[in-house]
């Protein structure tokens, strides 16, 4: 029987792997492994732990790069801003929070005002902005305050003509007001039966009393006060109570009858201000029915800010010009300084007193003329910054310091007097600092939306 037998192994057959096989393993366990290295670095690099061990360099903290127009936005590299495409720029400080900047600068003397926060710009906003920047320098302010007055009357030559009696106005003399008049002229007639029995009674006293004197008769010391004739002196004292002029009462003892109306009498010299009265009115006892000013002297009041209240002094010399007289100045002098400042404007009045000397159509002066007033003012010697560059929001005063490398901080300081353009700095700043005098509306409003940004509390203390 013949059968099969097992032929075993053979000789030909290679049992090694191949070459191949063997090299894409190796390649595919590297693979693997940089691929791990990398999720790994990716993953410290995500959490921070990579760059807390990176190396030290020589700042204290790596430079961070923002947006200027998009401060969200914070880079540790520099590249363009994902939103607008716009280079970023160095972020100062990087690292440190507005709260360490504020800590920093409130270390050094100076505090950023509430709401406000440091900003920097890159050059081509700065230049597209036009700002401009100025020293703060040492100067004395000038020794003369302008400022704005009215021209008004003069109190003190205020005179109110009335009567004493009741009546009624039988004639007008005086129908318009603004006419000069003189002390004594007759301004109006008034028909009084009340003065009318006074003067009919004086006319009988004295009747009497020179019956008196010729029969050699004395009245009786009660009627004379002491003398012959005394009961002409108590009708005369009458007429004098009820404001008939001294004149008028002679003339009615020569006439000896009494008249139909008494003379209305101005009591002063000036100007006629004001008339209450028409022909036929009636009049009552006390009633003003003439106003009579006199604009020899005339006042004129002015508003100064009360930062210049310690340097105003009654007695200072004071000029007053008037589009009215170009090119001509009146000299006067501070008379009253007002014991109380306006709460809305911030601002105390000044009483100047100016001579009103008559021209070819009557006083130069008129009450409700305005004009530059210019008070001389003794020089105070401090910091002196353009007015512009204050920013005054009535709670706080500040400006913006501008640094290197395009960094502008917001500062409070106290401003002093003011004299035309500038105005006087009396903490906060420093002598060749350089503040913005053009450009702050922006730089205010870049600064309030960063502040917004990084959290800063808008209600942070006040300046102490």
């Amino acid at each position: 029987m013949t059968g099969t037998a097992d032929p075993g192994p053979r000789d030909d057959v290679d049992d090694r792997v191949p070459s191949g096989v063997r090299a894409m393993s190796v390649v595919r366990w590297a693979l693997v492994a940089v691929m791990g290295v990398v999720a790994a670095a990716s993953i410290a690099y995500a959490t921070g732990a990579l760059r807390k061990v990176s190396v030290p360099t020589q700042r204290e903290h790596p430079t961070l790069y923002t947006c200027p127009m998009h401060p969200a936005i914070v880079e540790d590299h520099p590249g363009e801003c994902p939103i607008c495409g716009m280079t970023l720029v160095p972020k100062l400080e990087a690292g440190a929070s507005s709260g360490e900047r504020a800590a920093s600068a409130a270390g050094a003397g100076t505090r950023p005002p509430p709401g406000l926060s440091d900003i920097e710009l890159a050059p081509e906003r700065i230049q597209l902005i036009g700002m401009r920047t100025a020293k703060v320098e040492r100067a004395s302010l000038g020794d003369a305050l302008r400022t704005t007055g009215v021209i008004a009357a003069d109190e003190r030559g205020l005179a109110v003509v009335s009567a004493r009696f009741s009546g009624w106005v039988q004639r007008l003399l005086v129908s318009e007001t603004g006419r000069r008049v003189k002390r004594g002229e007759v301004l109006a007639t008034i028909y009084s039966p009340e003065v009318l029995r006074a003067e009919q009674e004086y006319l009988t006293a004295r009747g009497w009393d020179a019956k008196a004197a010729a029969a050699g008769e004395a009245s009786p010391p009660e009627h004379h006060g002491g003398g012959q004739g005394g009961l002409a002196i108590d009708a005369r004292r009458r007429l004098e109570l009820l404001g008939v002029a001294g004149p008028e009462i002679d003339a009615l003892a020569a006439r000896g009858k009494v008249s139909d109306s008494v003379a209305l009498r101005s009591t002063a010299d000036g100007f006629v201000t004001a008339r209450n009265v028409v022909p036929g009115a009636a009049v009552q006892p006390g009633a003003a029915l003439f106003e009579v000013a006199s604009l020899a002297k005339v006042w004129v009041l002015a508003e100064v800010f009360e930062q210049d209240a310690a340097r105003l002094r009654i007695g200072q010399k004071a000029s007053l010009e008037l589009a009215a007289f170009p090119g001509e100045r009146f000299a006067g002098r501070v008379q009253f300084i007002y014991p109380t400042v306006s709460v809305a404007s911030h601002t105390l009045r000044v009483r100047l007193e100016f001579a009103n000397r008559p021209g070819p159509g009557g006083v130069r002066l008129r009450p409700g003329m305005s004009g530059n007033v210019a008070l001389e003012l003794p020089s105070a010697s401090g910091l002196v910054i353009a007015a512009e560059a204050l920013v005054d929001t009535g709670e706080h005063q500040y400006v913006f310091v501008a640094k290197e490398g395009g960094r502008f901080e917001p500062r409070l300081v106290h401003a002093g007097g003011r004299a035309g353009e500038r105005v006087q700095i009396s903490d906060g700043l420093a002598e060749g600092e350089v503040v913005v005098t053009n450009g702050n509306f922006l730089l205010d409003s870049e600064s309030r939306l960063r502040a917004a940004i990084e959290g800063r509390s808008a209600s942070a203390a006040p300046w102490k």
